[in-house]
């Protein structure tokens, strides 16, 4: 049977012991035990064993100890492994030992540039971190937020309570919102008074509707002749008028010069009138236009 803590306190008797650290100072610094110690509190208890580490013990065997007892917690997201990392390297942890073993445990390539890169992360503000711990970020879209600029970071912060934010979401605003800043030399000032952006993000439309309005102007403002192009395919698609059964899609980003033309019929009854609808000179034309905007 699985007993909360407080249970297993009560049932098992499961306390002692604590352990601790003993500094040069002869502080004590608690390594394992937090919320043993929060319940002997909780009951009034005033005495606890405890096992003592002396001031002498590796620090790396300090580390491995928090470790293995908060496991499941430091690896349920790349965000909290590498804040582990972070506070390895606060304990001044050997650089060698942390490659070589600390790394492999946190699942982590065991290489100098991963400690460089958990140091650019945790330079990431506090708000975001806890986001992206909860969002569950890889390593490449953690890398990636921490390439930008302070003010590009806690605009995303302020913008994550009226917009429903993934991982991937942010991730491609962000990337849009720094490459479109750099191609037009302009700043994040801009983006706080710029009037489209505002009405979006004050609208009544719900937070997942905000953040596809926000996309795709962002989109649309990055790529202004893709936008165009996609938008006379979409009105030349339209102008057709065809029956729901009959699709036509391309590759937006405009990289393959490619329409595929999709039928969906459950009614055999229909089947003359979709071959006579796709041999069309309306259609024939329509599609012409379309490979030749492509």
């Amino acid at each position: 049977e699985t007993y909360s803590c407080a249970g297993a306190f009560d049932k098992l008797g499961i306390l002692n012991p604590l352990i601790v650290q003993k500094d040069e100072e002869g502080r004590l610094h608690l390594v394992d035990g937090k919320k043993r110690i929060a319940y002997a509190k909780q009951n009034g208890m005033t005495l606890v064993d405890a096992v003592v580490l002396p001031d002498n013990t590796p620090v790396t065997d300090i580390i491995a100890l928090i470790l293995y007892d908060k496991r499941e917690e430091i690896g349920s997201s790349v965000m909290n492994r590498v804040q582990f990392i972070r506070f390895a390297v606060s304990l001044n942890a050997p650089e060698e030992w942390m490659i070589a073993s600390l790394c492999v445990l946190l699942r982590l390539k065991p290489h100098a540039e991963t400690l460089q890169s958990c140091e650019r992360i945790n330079r990431l503000p506090k708000e975001l971190k806890f986001f992206c711990h909860e969002k569950k970020f890889s390593l490449k879209q953690l890398l990636n937020l921490a390439s930008y600029s302070d003010d590009l970071l806690g605009l995303l912060v302020e913008w994550n309570s009226p917009l429903q934010l993934t991982a991937s979401t942010m991730d491609e605003i962000a990337s849009n919102l720094n490459s479109f800043l750099r191609s037009q030399d302009r700043g994040t000032a801009d983006l706080v008074n710029d009037a489209e952006i505002r009405e979006i993000l004050d609208s009544s439309m719900d937070p997942r509707d905000k953040t596809e309005r926000l996309r795709q102007l962002i989109r649309t403002r990055q790529f202004p002749v893709l936008s165009e192009v996609n938008s006379r395919i979409e009105k030349a698609v339209s102008d057709l008028k065809l029956p729901k059964e009959i699709g036509i899609k391309w590759d937006r980003t405009l990289e393959n010069k490619n329409a595929a033309l999709s039928i969906n019929i459950n009614d055999p009854k229909k089947w003359q009138g979709i071959i006579d609808t796709l041999g069309s000179k309306e259609v024939k034309d329509a599609l012409k236009e379309i490979l030749d905007e492509l």
